[in-house]
């Protein structure tokens, strides 16, 4: 380190004087470095690196953490030791830190950690783990220090896993309506596609898309037609989740049931005007469409009136005028109401809800209105042209 010391001596004289400098330093240089710049023995050495390992050396397909190790030693001080991790598409270049006893000019252990990706190809794919060393004088050495294989994806995984398969609501007035269903859906490897198959009570079949709500959640409406026979019909539903090779996994929903027609009370009953579904369209979010619902009491004349109460799914859809999501009212025979119904979306996506109608002495089933709208990211505005922006004068 004479050297290095002479260049110091030398720098001291043409500044501030090479004893007062020298004093300086040796106020903030460690010992160990301060002795390299007295001891007047030969030239910094380059940093040693002895040791060098990384465990494990073969990784399951998912791949996973690697940790690299090695002893680093120095004449005079260690700046940095880092590890890296590479291959032809991959670099993870990270700090080793000392974990044992130590100092500037004895071996220390050091270690670092590295990440590595899953690799789903059908062959292994091979990493090369490297320790970079670095002194205080700038002096850098490098070491090999092993090689990782991740193993490949296996030829054949499992099929996907349906789980928590349901239906809502189970039970429709006679005029049929929307039914929501739901399932879980995981995969080792990925989800390519989810549906359900409905089955009518005349054993045919029709195919229901469920679209992703999460990471692993589906859902998708079917539309159940009315009932126009004496007997409630039942219609039963499996869901099924294939991967990206073709398998298939599957869970039964159940089944729901469309009620049989009721006669009409001798008093009359409750009837809504027109179709018993709603669709608001696309919505702007943070907008509100409305569209109205027609009840009448179909009662003659003599005939009593009749209570009932009218709610709704709840949000993104409401009823105006309600109180704690519900209105109570009475119709006589032959008089009829209009109630105003809001959707107003507070996300971009399909919406599902419906409308109640509940007589209060139970003398019919509940009426169900289905609702259907779809929230609208608002469209940002285009940047204006810089012509438009001249103040013609």
């Amino acid at each position: 380190m004479s050297r290095l010391g002479e260049r110091a001596r030398r720098r001291c004289r043409r500044a501030i004087g090479g004893l007062a400098l020298l004093a300086a330093l040796l106020l903030v240089l460690p010992a160990a470095a301060s002795a390299c710049i007295e001891d007047g023995g030969g030239e910094d050495r380059a940093p040693t690196i002895g040791g060098e390992q990384v465990s494990p050396t073969t990784l399951t397909y998912e791949g996973g953490t690697v940790v690299l190790t090695g002893e680093v030693e120095d004449d005079c001080g260690i700046r940095s030791v880092h590890g890296e991790v590479v291959n032809e598409g991959f670099a993870s270049f990270f700090e080793m830190h000392p974990v044992g006893p130590g100092s500037f000019v004895t071996a220390t252990l050091y270690r670092g950690e590295a990440q590595l990706p899953p690799n789903y190809q059908e062959s292994p794919v091979y990493y090369f783990a490297v320790m970079e060393a670095e002194d205080t004088n700038g002096s850098i050495e490098h070491a090999f220090s092993g090689e990782i294989e991740v193993a490949a994806a296996p030829a054949f995984d499992e099929a996907p896993y349906v789980s928590n398969a349901t239906l809502s609501p189970r039970t429709l007035g006679s005029a049929g309506g929307l039914v929501t269903i739901g399932a879980d859906a995981t995969d080792n490897r990925s989800i390519a596609n989810v549906f359900a198959i409905v089955t009518f009570p005349d054993k045919s079949q029709r195919e229901v898309p469920l679209e992703p709500t999460s990471s692993q959640h589906f859902e998708g409406t079917f539309l159940a037609p009315a009932n126009l026979g004496p007997a409630p019909e039942d219609y039963s539903v499996v869901v099924y989740a294939e991967d990206d090779i073709g398998q298939t996994g599957s869970e039964g929903a159940d089944s729901f049931t469309v009620a049989a027609p009721v006669a009409p009370p001798p008093d009359g009953e409750l009837v809504v005007g027109g179709s018993t579904r709603r669709s608001f369209g696309g919505v702007k979010v943070g907008h509100v469409s409305t569209r109205r619902v027609v009840v009448r009491n179909t009662g003659g004349r003599g005939t009593a009136p009749i209570g009932a109460a009218i709610t709704t799914s709840g949000a993104p859809f409401s009823l105006q005028g309600a109180v704690g999501g519900k209105i109570e009212f009475v119709l006589k025979p032959r008089e009829s109401r209009t109630f105003t119904i809001e959707f107003e979306p507070v996300a971009a996506g399909p919406a599902t809800g419906s409308v109640v109608l509940t007589r209060a002495d139970g003398a019919q089933p509940s009426v169900s209105v289905s609702l259907t709208g779809v929230g609208v990211e608002p469209r940002k505005p285009k940047p204006q042209d810089r012509a438009d922006t001249i103040d013609d004068r």
